[in-house]
């Protein structure tokens, strides 16, 4: 039923995918801009996904590997640091990777990072019971984005943002809502994703002493390992209306 459901696009819409409702950001013109490609729906859905698909390639990802390992052993070699008993490994490791890599696809600074956790943690960790928060977060949000977009309009980086601004479809360049909601979608999907995946799987090995001898002893089995990590510990919880 539910593949049926996500593959019935006459029938069930991604306009809104998340289980809370955002009625009260607004509607109409008010309405902040939709999150593309996933609020999207045939047939833009396929250029939607299409357009940043090949900043997302294997090959290109490969420009992020070495930072994103020096990273983690910077942050592994805090927690190990000799001296230290006792660790966080959801805060001081998981959530400590995805927005400093997600900032340097963006093309922010690193000082920005924490308002970037506190933005994810508003919008989708708090939002249930704190909506007045979660509603500002999301305006801060789209400030801070417009802000960023004009600020390439005058001087292209190597970053997705500039990426986007070079894109044309039908021979027009992109509104500038749509470069907005695809970098909020990647800001808050990419993190919250991320890190709950990292955290689950950290937690799964510190509970389960046998898989994680047998990763240890068979590093070989470490690709199928986080496969299985991403489908026991599914971190997305999307909706159709």
């Amino acid at each position: 039923d539910i593949v049926a459901i996500a593959h019935d696009t006459d029938r069930f819409s991604s306009q809104d995918v998340g289980v809370l409702p955002f009625e009260d950001l607004g509607r109409g013109k008010d309405r902040p801009p939709a999150s593309p490609p996933i609020t999207s729906d045939p047939p833009d859905h396929t250029w939607h996904r299409r357009l940043i698909l090949p900043f997302f390639s294997p090959r290109a990802i490969e420009r992020y590997e070495e930072r994103t390992r020096t990273l983690c052993r910077r942050l592994m070699a805090d927690i190990t640091a000799t001296g230290r008993h006792h660790a966080d490994a959801a805060v001081e490791y998981a959530q400590q990777i995805p927005p400093r890599i997600i900032a340097d696809i963006i093309g922010v600074p690193e000082r920005d990072v924490d308002i970037f956790v506190e933005w994810t943690q508003a919008v989708l960790e708090n939002g249930g019971t704190n909506p007045e928060r979660r509603v500002t977060a999301r305006k801060e949000m789209l400030t801070y984005f417009f802000g960023l977009l004009e600020e390439r309009k005058q001087e292209r980086r190597d970053d997705i943002t500039s990426y986007l601004l070079d894109q044309e479809v039908d021979g027009e360049p992109l509104r500038d809502g749509h470069i907005v909601g695809t970098m909020t979608l990647m800001l808050i999907a990419g993190i919250d994703t991320t890190w709950s995946s990292i955290g689950s799987a950290l937690l799964h090995l510190a509970t389960h002493d046998e898989d994680r001898r047998r990763l240890v002893a068979e590093p070989e089995l470490m690709v199928s390992a986080v496969e299985e990590f991403l489908r026991a510990y599914a971190p997305v919880t999307m909706a159709r209306l």
